[in-house]
């Protein structure tokens, strides 16, 4: 699964997650983001 996130700068960024955590995200979500370089840690819903 992958999926798309847009930040604060308007820049769109794509990561691989897996299918439980695809499955918790939905469009239009708002949160914070925390990666390190591609590597996807975890989406926080506000």
């Amino acid at each position: 699964y992958y999926v798309t996130f847009q930040v604060e700068s308007g820049d769109r960024m794509e990561f691989r997650v897996s299918g439980k955590e695809y499955g918790l995200l939905a469009e239009g979500d708002v949160g914070k983001l925390t990666f390190q370089g591609t590597r996807y840690h975890e989406f926080e819903i506000k």
